[in-house]
């Protein structure tokens, strides 16, 4: 989340090093030339038994028995070797990363527009503005959790890279770098941050995936539904995960449930009960937060900090620490 190992002593130089070399290749010369002269020694027995008429098998005896043990001192190169024998080579193994895809809502305002591929294929979704300062302060909350995060070993994905988003990215298109954001494989897990009127969301509420889900185009009725039952499972875990570390931030625990309604009356081009970027990304499980603002002007910067920090404790109790490089040796 590495045992210690000695280090040589800087003040030994490299001339101490070279007569260190010096004296241990000594005695492998020694071994050398006594495996020699033996080998010779065996090669004359051989020949005075040949010229003798000895038989083969008494021969094979023979050699047998005075060949050199693996504990005779004298064997040499060519010999048997034991575990201390065998140069050791370490390197470092690197543990398998832990993907996270952070979404601070909005960041643009776009049109609707029909998805070409990912979960959510056939369905029109654009993005939205919003009111209470919630794209800069969900910007603020996810580059904070970010930091830490990455300083905790995870790496860390953004679906926005500022405020507003330079990209202007749908929420379909920000599905899909979720659905890719592992070198072409799906984020470990996706957390969406947003916030609300108070007297709208109460404490605050969380989303997961749901199978069955779906989103309806509301120019030709075409449906695309949430399929995926592991990440459905998955998703609903760490929701209640994050239900628990939010509230130990917030004081009181924000409600969880299965998606949330989208009515055809909201102009997003779709209607439905699951956010686009969600039923995109059918392979991330997805924990989509709610926070209730605080100020008329949004979060307090108190409260900013408090939110990004039980993004971070939400995502470290889903998908627990991330493993420290350890020596491997052969």
């Amino acid at each position: 989340m590495t045992p210690t190992t000695s280090e040589p002593n800087p003040s030994l130089g490299p001339r101490r090093a070279r007569s260190d070399q010096d004296e241990d290749a000594a005695p492998s010369r020694e071994a050398a030339s006594r495996a020699l002269t033996g080998g010779r020694k065996m090669h004359a027995m051989v020949a005075a038994l040949v010229a003798a008429g000895v038989g083969v098998v008494v021969i094979a005896l023979v050699l047998l028995t005075a060949s050199p043990s693996a504990d005779d001192p004298s064997v040499g190169v060519g010999a048997s070797s034991t575990a201390a024998d065998v140069p050791v080579s370490c390197s470092s193994v690197q543990p398998e990363p832990k993907v996270v895809f952070l979404d601070p809502g909005h960041g643009a305002d776009l049109a609707a527009t029909r998805a070409t591929s990912g979960g959510s294929q056939g369905i029109y979704s654009g993005e939205n503005s919003s009111g209470g300062n919630e794209p800069a302060d969900v910007f603020a909350v996810a580059l904070a959790a970010k930091g830490q995060l990455e300083t905790d070993g995870y790496t860390v994905v953004l679906s926005r890279t500022a405020d507003p988003d330079p990209a202007q990215l749908t929420l379909w298109e920000k599905g899909l770098l979720a659905q890719t954001a592992d070198g072409g494989q799906a984020a470990d897990i996706g957390v969406s941050i947003h916030t609300d009127l108070a007297g709208t969301i109460g404490a605050g509420q969380i989303y997961y995936d749901s199978v069955g889900a779906y989103r309806t185009n509301t120019s030709d009725g075409f449906t695309a539904e949430f399929t995926n039952s592991d990440t459905a499972a998955l998703s609903h875990d760490y929701a209640l995960n994050f239900q628990k570390t939010r509230a130990e931030f917030q004081g009181e625990p924000p409600t969880v449930s299965p998606g949330h309604e989208f009515p055809a009356g909201r102009g997003l081009g779709s209607s439905g009960n699951i956010p686009i970027i969600m039923l995109t990304a059918q392979d991330v499980p997805w924990v989509y937060n709610e926070m209730a603002r605080t100020t008329a002007a949004g979060l307090s910067e108190a409260d900013l900090a408090l939110y990004a920090e039980a993004i971070v404790k939400g995502v470290e109790s889903s998908l627990g620490p991330v493993s420290q490089p350890s020596p491997s040796c052969s």
